[in-house]
C-alpha cells in the first residue's frame, strides 16, 4: 500500500507497440517515464500503468526495449498486463519472461503468474495467467488478463477471454473489497464488451456494475475516450505507438472520495498539470452535489517544483479567485461559494517556473439522478462526445474502430 489515503492517482502510459530502440515511440516512452518517475518521487502518483500491446509482435527483442527503459527508472513502480499484440506470433513465452523480470521485482510489486488448466477444443492445456490485485491509497486495484485464455493468434482476429478461474477470482476479490469498504479500480486491455464469449461479456460487465468499481482503465482503442454509466467510469488512453489522436502523452486518473476523475497530459505541454478531483463534473458524476451555498473544491497538482512555490486558485464562472491550500503532497483544497445558477468551476495552478495550467469543469447539480443501466453495459455505447479539456477528440480514430488498419 502506498500514497495518500483517500487520494489515489496514477499515470496510464498507452499501448507501446515497440519494435526498434530508435523508433519515435521508444523515444517518447523514455521521455514519459522521465516525467512520471519525477512526479512519483515527489509523492504525486502511485504508479505507472502499461495496459498491454507492449510489443508490436510479442518478441523478446521488442520487450528488451521496455526492460531497458524501465531499468533506467527503477524508482518508479510499474504495473502491466498483456494485450493481443503480446501474443501476435501465437505464443506468450517471451511475455512470460518479461513478466517474470519486471513484475517479479520490487518495481513491479513481486507479482507472479497463476497457472491454470484451461479448456481447449480438444483437451485442457496448462496456461500461465497474468492477473493480480493490490491496494493503493485505499483503492483495491484488480489487474485482469484477457489474453492468456484466448485461442487466437495473428491472422485469426481478436480472441479476448478470461477463463473460469479468473472469473471466480475476480468475483471473490470484489466481494472482499465490499466487505473491507474499499472502492475498486479495474485494469484491463479493452472493454468487457470485446470479450469473445457472450457469457463472459455479460458476467464481467455485471460484476463491475454490481460492485463498487469506480474506474475501468483500458488500452487497445488507441484513442482517449471516457464512457460513464452512472456508476463506473470506463476510460481508455491513446497509444504511444500506433496513433492518430494528436499529441503523445499519458493519462492521469484519480479517485478522491466519491469522485473519479481523468485527464490527458500531453508531453508537449510543460508541467504543472492540474486536475479537479472534487466536485464531480456532471458527465462523470455518481451522486448529486451537496446542497448549500459552499462547495469543497479539491485538485490534483503535478509539478516538479517544491510545493511551497505552488500558487493555486479556484474560480466560479470567471468570478474572483479563491486561494487553495495544500492538503497532503498532491492535493490542494478550498471552500468556495457556489451561488444558485453557477455553471462552471475552474482551477488554475502555477508552480513558480513560469508556467501554469487550468482545468474547467461543469459541476453536477443538486438534482442529479444517476441514469439507468445502459443497454450494452461494459461497452463504448454510452461514451462522452468530444471534450477538449480532457484531451478527448471524440472521433474514435484508432485501428479498432474508425482509424487506420495498422
Amino acid at each position: 500500500m502506498s500514497g495518500t489515503p483517500g487520494v489515489f492517482a496514477f499515470a496510464h502510459i498507452g499501448d507501446l507497440h515497440l519494435e526498434q530502440p530508435g523508433d519515435r515511440n521508444a523515444v517518447d516512452l523514455r521521455t514519459i517515464l522521465d516525467e512520471v518517475e519525477g512526479l512519483h518521487n515527489h509523492g504525486l502518483l502511485d504508479f505507472a500503468y502499461l495496459p498491454g500491446d507492449l510489443a508490436e509482435d510479442g518478441r523478446a527483442a521488442q520487450y528488451d526495449i521496455l526492460t531497458a527503459a524501465l531499468a533506467a527508472h527503477s524508482a518508479l513502480p510499474v504495473r502491466l498486463i498483456a494485450g493481443d499484440h503480446d501474443r501476435q506470433h501465437g505464443s506468450m513465452t517471451d511475455f512470460d519472461a518479461l513478466f517474470a523480470q519486471v513484475m517479479g521485482s520490487r518495481q513491479g510489486g513481486r507479482h507472479q503468474p497463476r497457472g491454470h488448466y484451461l479448456p481447449r477444443p480438444q483437451t485442457p492445456v496448462y496456461i500461465p495467467h497474468y492477473y493480480y490485485a493490490e491496494t493503493f491509497a485505499g483503492v483495491r486495484c484488480l489487474f485482469l488478463d484477457m489474453i492468456s485464455a484466448g485461442y487466437g493468434r495473428k491472422g485469426f482476429g481478436l480472441d479476448f477471454r478470461l477463463g473460469p478461474c479468473q472469473v471466480d477470482w475476480f468475483r471473490s476479490e470484489l466481494a472482499a473489497a465490499d466487505r473491507d469498504g474499499l472502492p475498486c479500480a479495474v485494469f484491463t486491455h479493452t472493454y468487457p464488451d470485446d470479450l469473445t464469449g457472450p457469457d463472459e461479456r455479460a458476467t464481467l460487465a455485471g460484476l463491475i456494475r454490481g460492485h463498487n468499481v469506480r474506474l475501468v482503465e483500458m488500452g487497445h482503442t488507441h484513442y482517449n475516450e471516457l464512457a460513464h454509466d452512472g456508476r463506473t467510469l470506463y476510460a481508455s488512453a491513446r497509444s504511444v505507438g500506433q496513433n492518430e489522436d494528436g499529441s503523445v502523452g499519458y493519462a492521469v486518473a484519480a479517485i478522491d472520495g466519491a469522485v473519479t476523475s481523468w485527464r490527458f497530459k500531453p508531453l508537449d505541454r510543460k508541467l504543472p498539470f492540474v486536475m479537479i478531483t472534487s466536485p464531480a463534473d456532471r458527465r462523470l458524476a455518481t451522486e448529486p452535489l451537496a446542497a448549500g451555498g459552499t462547495i469543497t473544491v479539491r485538485a490534483l497538482v503535478l509539478s516538479n517544483a517544491p510545493q511551497a512555490d505552488w500558487s493555486c486558485h479556484a474560480r466560479v464562472d470567471g468570478g474572483p479567485a479563491h486561494p487553495m491550500r495544500p492538503v497532503g503532497p498532491r492535493i490542494v483544497e478550498a471552500q468556495v461559494p457556489w451561488p444558485g445558477g453557477a455553471h462552471r468551476l475552474s482551477v488554475t495552478a502555477a508552480d513558480g517556473t513560469g508556467g501554469s495550467d487550468t482545468e474547467t469543469i461543469e459541476p453536477v447539480s443538486c438534482g442529479f439522478t444517476p441514469p439507468p443501466a445502459p443497454e450494452r453495459p461494459g461497452s463504448d455505447a454510452f461514451r462522452t462526445q468530444a471534450w477538449p479539456g480532457k484531451g478527448i477528440r471524440g472521433d474514435q480514430l484508432g485501428p479498432n474502430r474508425n482509424g487506420r488498419d495498422w
